[in-house]
C-alpha cells in the first residue's frame, strides 16, 4: 500500500472519531491536524534519494532543500548534492518537488545556509568563479534571485580563514536573517567527521571575523556537532550530535551576552529523535512549524519532516447551514435569528440570511453550547467538543430551529356600545372552552389577553365580565402545523338591567326596619315578595331595566308607606346604584337619646377636628345626630327594644354599650355619653358586659357581643398587641383568686384567638387583687373591682 493511501485512509478515520465525539451533524477538515507528531512530507517531497538541509522560505510556502545522488543532479547520481523545493498547498499537501536551476546548482555539492533579504537572496555553499560558472573552493557566497526565473551572479562572503580552516569531509553553514552571525559546522582535520559549531561576526559589508568556536557545556555531548541553527531571538541553539554513533538533535541556551557560551544540550523530546539518525532542524519564521531530516521511518536514505511547535492560529473556524428540522428546508432571508456560544453571542459571527448560513471562528480549549435563537422557534442546541482540540480547525455544524407546536391568540376586551376595551376594575377574564385556562395572561394597562395553546384542534373563545354577556368566537387550528398567532378581540354586551344595592330605614330614627315589622319592597305600588329584606341591617337588592324611573316604598306592619323615587333614565348599561326607601313608623314610639363622646384619656369632650359616626346592631345609622363644636349628639331610636350600640371613632378605641329601651316609655330623654380610648401604648379599657359562670372562667354567650367589638377593633388595626388582664376583689383565698383571674383572662384571649386574630398579638394574665380601681370595702367596689381589661402593649 503506498504512502498517499495509508494518509488517506488516517483521514477519513479521523473524521470518523471526530464525528462520533462531536456529534453526526459536524464535520471536520483535518488535513491540518498533526497532533503535535511529525509528519513526512510525502512522496511528492520524499524520495528514494537522500533529502537533507531542509530551510523554509519567509513566506512560510516554499520550502527548500538538498537532495543528494538523484540523476538530475547537475554531477548526475553520484557524490552529487543539488537545491530542491517544493510548495505547500492550501488543504496541507504538498507540491512534487523541483530542482532549482544551473544557474543556483553550481558545484557538486550545493546546499542554502540562509534566507536572506525577506527571501530575494540566498547564502550557499561554496565559492565560484566570476562568471558563476565553476567552483573554485570551500566557502560561502550569497545569490540573488533577479525575478521569477533569473539568477545573479554568486557573491563570496569573506569569512576570515575559513577555507583554510574547513578541512573535514562535511560542511554545513547557518546565516541569520539580518546576516549579523554565521554559525558554521566543520572540521580542521583532514577528511575527519568530527564537526564543531563555530561562529562569525559580520565586520562590514560582506566581510566576517575568523570563525570562534562556541562552548556548548564544554563540548562533551558527543562526537560531531552539525547542522546549527539559530532561534529568532538568538537565544536558543538547535544542533544534531553524533551520541554513541546516532544522530539526535538537541537544543542548547545562551548563556551570556555573546554567542560564544551555551547551557549543557538537551534533546528534543522523542517524538522527534528516534533510534535512527535525525539532523538538519530547521524553525520556520514564526517558529510555530520545525523541520528536520531523518532516516527513521522514511521511504528514502533520509526523508524531510515537519513537527507543529505551536498553533499560531487557536481557533476553530465554523461554518454551516440553518435548517427546519421538521422539512430540513432553509431557514431563509424572512426570518431575524441570532446563535450564542454559551449563552452569549460571539463577536465576528457572520450570518447570511439569504442563504441561511452562519460563519464564526471561536477559541479552541474549551466546549461550547450553541444555540440558534428566533422568537417563536425552538432553537435545538448542540454541543462542540473543543477542549482537547489543539490545532486550527475548520469544522461543519448545520443548526436546528423546531416550530413552536402552539397558536397565540390575543386581542382585547371590547364593550359593544362603546367599542373601546372594558375597565380593568370590571376585573374582565377571557373562558377558553367555556373554562378559564392557565395560559391565558392579561395585560395591566387596558383589558388585553393572550394565549398560548397546542396545535391541532379547535378553540372557542367567550369573554367573561361580570353583568356582561360575552359573544363566542372560534379559533381552528386543525390542521395547523407550525406556530401562528391569530389577533381575536372578544365583544360583551351589557345585560340590561342595573343593580339597585338598598336599605329599608325608618324616616326619623334612620335606623334599619327590622325583621319583626315584616318589611317588604313594593315597586310601581307592586309587592315584590321574591326580594329579600335583611332582618338585622334592613338591606336589600334589586335588579331593575335601566333607561326607566322607578316608584319604590316599604309596606310593614309598623310602618306607614312613603313615597320615594329612582331615575334610571341616564343609565345605559350595568352599574350599581345605592337606594334607600323610607317608611314612617306608625306609633313613632321614639325615645332621644343625648350626650356626648367622651375621651377617656382626658375625660374630655371629643375636639371639633375628629369626626364620629355611630353604630346601631351594627349597622352605621343615619339617625345619629352630631355637633362636633361640643362633641353632642342626639339620636332617636323606637322604644321597647334593646340596642348595640358603638361610636366609630378612626385611630380610637370604641368602647361597645349596651341601651334597652325595652320598658322605656314614648318620647323619654335619656341621657348617655359614649366612651373612647386613643390608641397609644398604655392605655386601658375596661372590657364590660361579659359574664362568666358562676366560681368558674366559662364564658356565657351573652359576653360574646361585648367581644366581638374587641374583635373588630383588633382587625380594623392589625399592628396593635394588648395584655389581657383578669382582676378579683379581696374575698377569699389570695391562691384562687390568683388563679380565677389568670383562667378568666386567657378565657378571654382564648375566644379573642378563635375569631381570628393571631395569637402572637394577644397575652393574657392575671392580677388577682393586687390592682383594685376602688377601694374593696363596699359590695359595689367589689363588684367593679372584679373584671376584665385589656392594655394596648404594642404599635
Amino acid at each position: 500500500m503506498n504512502l498517499k493511501k495509508i494518509i488517506r485512509m488516517k483521514k477519513e478515520v479521523l473524521r470518523f472519531v471526530l464525528s462520533c465525539v462531536l456529534g453526526m451533524t459536524i464535520t471536520l477538515n483535518s488535513s491540518a491536524q498533526t497532533s503535535f507528531k511529525p509528519v513526512n512530507l510525502g512522496s511528492n517531497v520524499n524520495s528514494e534519494y537522500p533529502e537533507i538541509n531542509p530551510i523554509m522560505h519567509p513566506d512560510g510556502k516554499t520550502l527548500y532543500f538538498s537532495r543528494a545522488n538523484h540523476p538530475e543532479n547537475t554531477y548526475g547520481g553520484v557524490n552529487s548534492q543539488d537545491i530542491w523545493y517544493t510548495v505547500l498547498n492550501e488543504d496541507g499537501t504538498w507540491t512534487e518537488a523541483k530542482r532549482l536551476p544551473r544557474s543556483v546548482n553550481i558545484g557538486r555539492y550545493n546546499a542554502i545556509f540562509g534566507i536572506l533579504d525577506n527571501g530575494n537572496a540566498f547564502l550557499i555553499n561554496g565559492h565560484y568563479s566570476p562568471n558563476g560558472k565553476y567552483w573554485i573552493d570551500r566557502g560561502l557566497s550569497i545569490i540573488e534571485r533577479t525575478d521569477n526565473e533569473n539568477w545573479s551572479k554568486p557573491t563570496l562572503v569573506d569569512v576570515k580563514g575559513y577555507a583554510r580552516m574547513n578541512k573535514g569531509k562535511a560542511t554545513t553553514a547557518y546565516m541569520t536573517p539580518d546576516k549579523n552571525y554565521i554559525l558554521l559546522s566543520f572540521s580542521k582535520r583532514s577528511n575527519s567527521k568530527r564537526n564543531s559549531i563555530y561562529i562569525a561576526n559580520k565586520k562590514g559589508n560582506s566581510k566576517y571575523s575568523k570563525p570562534k568556536k562556541i562552548d556548548i557545556a564544554g563540548d562533551k555531548l558527543g562526537d560531531s556537532y552539525e547542522a546549527p541553527f539559530l532561534s529568532a531571538d538568538g537565544k536558543a541553539l538547535y544542533f544534531s550530535c553524533n551520541v554513541n554513533g546516532n544522530y539526535n538533535l538537541y537544543i542548547s541556551n545562551r548563556t551570556g551576552d555573546s554567542y560564544e557560551k551555551w547551557s549543557a544540550p538537551v534533546p528534543l523530546n522523542d517524538t522527534i529523535n528516534s533510534t535512527g539518525w535525525e539532523n538538519y532542524y530547521r524553525l520556520n519564521a514564526k517558529e510555530n512549524w520545525a523541520y528536520f531530516c531523518s532516516n527513521s521511518n522514511s521511504t528514502g536514505k533520509s526523508d524531510l519532516f515537519r513537527v507543529k511547535i505551536f498553533e499560531d492560529n487557536p481557533n476553530i473556524k465554523l461554518t454551516g447551514l440553518i435548517l427546519n428540522k421538521t422539512d430540513q428546508k432553509l431557514m431563509l432571508a424572512d426570518t431575524n435569528y441570532r446563535i450564542t456560544f454559551n449563552g452569549a453571542e460571539v463577536p465576528g459571527l457572520k450570518i447570511d440570511k439569504a442563504s441561511a448560513s452562519y460563519e464564526v471562528v471561536v477559541p479552541f480549549g474549551q466546549n461550547y453550547s450553541i444555540k440558534p435563537e428566533m422568537q417563536n422557534w425552538i432553537g435545538i442546541v448542540d454541543s462542540l467538543k473543543a477542549d482537547s482540540i489543539k490545532e486550527y480547525t475548520e469544522m461543519n455544524l448545520n443548526l436546528y430551529f423546531e416550530a413552536i407546536p402552539y397558536v397565540k391568540v390575543f386581542g382585547k376586551i371590547i364593550n359593544t356600545r362603546t367599542n373601546l376595551p372594558v375597565s380593568l376594575e370590571s376585573n374582565p377574564k377571557v373562558l377558553v372552552n367555556n373554562l378559564q385556562h392557565d395560559s391565558v395572561k392579561y395585560g395591566n394597562q387596558v383589558a388585553e389577553y393572550s394565549a398560548l395553546l397546542p396545535l391541532g384542534t379547535k378553540y372557542t373563545f367567550r369573554g367573561k365580565v361580570s353583568n356582561f354577556n360575552g359573544k363566542t368566537d372560534t379559533v381552528d387550528v386543525t390542521n395547523t402545523v407550525s406556530y401562528t398567532e391569530k389577533e381575536l378581540d372578544l365583544y360583551i354586551t351589557s345585560v340590561p338591567w342595573v343593580e339597585v344595592k338598598g336599605s329599608a330605614l325608618d324616616n326619623n330614627t334612620f335606623t334599619p326596619i327590622i325583621g319583626a315589622s315584616q318589611p317588604k319592597l313594593v315597586l310601581n305600588g307592586n309587592t315584590v315578595d321574591s326580594i329579600k329584606i335583611d332582618p338585622v341591617s334592613g338591606e336589600f337588592t334589586i335588579r331593575l331595566p335601566y333607561g326607566l324611573k322607578y316608584k319604590t316604598a316599604i309596606a310593614s306592619k309598623d310602618y306607614t308607606m312613603l313615597d320615594n323615587e329612582i331615575d334610571l333614565t341616564g343609565y345605559v348599561e350595568y352599574a350599581t346604584v345605592n337606594h334607600s326607601v323610607y317608611a314612617e313608623r306608625k306609633d313613632a314610639n321614639l325615645a332621644v337619646l343625648s350626650g356626648k363622646i367622651i375621651n377617656i384619656k382626658s375625660n374630655n369632650p371629643l375636639t371639633s377636628d375628629i369626626p364620629v359616626k355611630l353604630k346601631v346592631n351594627g349597622v352605621e345609622t343615619q339617625g345619629f345626630r352630631y355637633d362636633s363644636t361640643n362633641a353632642s349628639y342626639t339620636l332617636k331610636l323606637p322604644v321597647g327594644v334593646s340596642y348595640d350600640i358603638l361610636p366609630s371613632v378612626k385611630n380610637f378605641y370604641n368602647k361597645y354599650e349596651q341601651v334597652d329601651l325595652s320598658k322605656v316609655k314614648k318620647g323619654a330623654k335619656i341621657a348617655k355619653n359614649f366612651y373612647v380610648t386613643p390608641i397609644e401604648v398604655g392605655q386601658t379599657v375596661n372590657i364590660d358586659f361579659i359574664y362568666f359562670e358562676t366560681g368558674k372562667s366559662v364564658l356565657k354567650p351573652a359576653s360574646f357581643r361585648s367581644l366581638n367589638a374587641l374583635v373588630e377593633f383588633l382587625n380594623e388595626y392589625p399592628n396593635v398587641k394588648v395584655e389581657i388582664s383578669g382582676h378579683t376583689d379581696n374575698v377569699g383565698s389570695k391562691a384562687i383568686n390568683q388563679k380565677i383571674s389568670e383562667q378568666r383572662a386567657k378565657s378571654v384571649a382564648d375566644y379573642v384567638a378563635s375569631m381570628g386574630v393571631p395569637k402572637e398579638r394577644i397575652v393574657s394574665k392575671g392580677y388577682s387583687s393586687t390592682k383594685p380601681k376602688v377601694p374593696n370595702t363596699t359590695a359595689k367596689g367589689r363588684a367593679e373591682n372584679r373584671r376584665v381589661e385589656f392594655t394596648i402593649i404594642e404599635i
